[in-house]
């Protein structure tokens, strides 16, 4: 094998190595923002109001 060949080579993995920490990259960032909007929705259901419940009638809640 001639240099060239080998250098091609060296360089074909490194830029395949590059691809696959962005491609990583970008699913641990969409698994953040996944996290982050749970983490919201989480808040927002223990922060709503609870719907109240008087001479055994169930009213429902309109936040759902």
């Amino acid at each position: 094998m001639d240099t060239s060949t080998i250098a091609g080579a060296a360089l074909l993995m490194k830029a395949g190595q590059t691809q696959q920490l962005l491609t990583t990259a970008m699913v641990k960032q969409a698994a953040d923002q996944q996290n982050q909007m749970a983490s919201l929705l989480a808040r927002n259901v223990q922060q709503a109001p609870q719907p109240a419940v008087s001479d055994n009638a169930y009213n429902f809640s309109t936040y759902a």
